[in-house]
């Protein structure tokens, strides 16, 4: 993760969320459950911690709202979706005509086409979902 952390870095004119408490993120965990979604697997835990969200332009990862802090709040876009989701999926942000999600059933992450819900990529890990959402060249 470390990668991304600085190639993130290098992007100007980001917003990112306000940093969060092992409390906060142990709330929303327990929240998302109580939601019906699943709790967010470890690499995604990381990235909210260090950035609790990010916004460049038109390409959202959305973050972690424990006090209204923070614009998109991935219970509250979730809850928002326009089409209904699988239970397995818990979508983690956006562009204007595309969502990245991850499925818990295969611990895999995937841009999904945001007005008929079909699998555009499928990436193994969150990094390179990063990656390629924020349009960062290997």
């Amino acid at each position: 993760m470390n990668d991304i952390f600085a190639e993130i870095n290098k992007i100007r004119f980001a917003v990112t969320g306000t940093p969060l408490s092992d409390e906060d993120i142990n709330n929303f965990q327990a929240n998302l459950i109580e939601n019906g979604y699943s709790q967010l697997p470890d690499e995604v835990i990381t990235f909210l911690k260090k950035y609790n969200g990010f916004l460049f332009e038109n390409r959202c990862i959305w973050g972690i709202s424990p006090k209204q802090k923070y614009q998109y709040d991935i219970i509250g876009e979730n809850n928002l979706a326009e089409n209904p989701t699988p239970k397995d999926l818990t979508l983690l942000g956006e562009t204007e005509t595309t969502y990245i999600g991850w499925y818990k059933s295969t611990n895999s992450y995937s841009m999904i086409d945001k007005y008929d819900f079909s699998v555009i990529h499928t990436f193994d890990n969150f990094q390179n979902a990063v990656r390629y959402l924020l349009k960062i060249d290997d």
